[in-house]
């Protein structure tokens, strides 16, 4: 055994053992460390109940099938657990577990995704991070150091909001999205630089839950969540807004107490690939 640093945090760990630090797991560092060449970080991330989970899952299970043009394969059994969870989920018309808080317990994936171009590859690299722990970085900088190694190093970011609670439920989901903007500027910032110059997708989640179809995701921002849309132009160089869903059918189910669980009734994902693409094609 011999002493090596963590992909993600550069913190000292020995091999086989999960880092102490940002609690990367011992199976992801074995598999980065097995490719011989840096992975791209890319953080996808976004309030409690966004639809991360079901967001990352159905991302890997449209790559695994080569959908969109991009191509990904799972680098190590580990990778595939998300995968599975979500899409056993689905098929009892389900939607998955809340991510717990502790970044212990977190999902990692590590995926080489690759294009129709040659030269088109990449690693991604991620954890299933859960809300709260974003929110708690945000409020309090380095209390969690997952959430920040992971925005200090990514290459790319994906960040979700809630399109249903962005026109019902007033400012919340644009906040924290304009939080976690500000934040990797700050993470980024350079004294010759004015804009962060990694691509940032800002997709809004749960569009098959929504009335009216989106024709034009920036216009649907600019219009529902202006500020959020101003900050982007002010502090990104390259960013672009999107429109996801998964069931193309969802239904309510309510127990004895009045309380109501949504059920995906039918498969039918879309804008879940369209970022990944896009990023691509910014990527250098």
């Amino acid at each position: 055994m011999y002493n090596i640093l963590c992909p993600l945090c550069a913190g000292h760990l020995y091999e086989g053992e999960v880092c102490r630090s940002c609690y990367a797991p011992a199976e992801l560092i074995e598999s980065i460390a097995a490719r011989g060449k840096p992975p791209r970080f890319v953080g996808v991330l976004g309030p409690s109940g966004v639809g991360k989970t079901v967001y990352l899952g159905m991302l890997l299970d449209l790559l695994s099938r080569g959908v969109g043009g991009l191509h990904g394969m799972a680098r190590s059994p580990f990778s595939l657990s998300l995968h599975r969870s979500l899409i056993l989920a689905l098929e009892k018309q389900r939607f998955p577990d809340k991510t717990p808080n502790e970044p212990d317990r977190w999902q990692w994936v590590h995926c080489e995704v690759s294009g129709t171009k040659r030269g088109q590859e990449f690693d991604v690299v991620t954890p299933d991070v859960a809300g709260e722990a974003v929110m708690a970085e945000l409020d309090n900088p380095r209390s969690n150091k997952t959430v920040r190694a992971l925005i200090g190093r990514c290459s790319a970011l994906v960040v979700l909001a809630d399109i249903v609670q962005v026109v019902a439920d007033g400012q919340g989901q644009e906040l924290f999205a304009m939080q976690l903007i500000s934040y990797l500027d700050t993470l980024r910032q350079t004294a010759k630089k004015r804009k962060v110059e990694i691509p940032v997708a800002l997709v809004f989640t749960k569009v098959d839950l929504f009335e009216e179809p989106i024709k034009d995701p920036e216009d649907f921002a600019r219009a529902n969540a202006p500020a959020l849309w101003k900050l982007c132009e002010t502090r990104l160089q390259h960013y672009k807004f999107f429109c996801s869903g998964v069931a193309g059918s969802v239904g309510k189910l309510v127990d004895r107490s009045g309380q109501e669980t949504l059920v995906p009734l039918r498969v039918e994902p879309r804008g879940i690939i369209e970022p990944f693409a896009w990023m691509m094609t910014q990527l250098r």
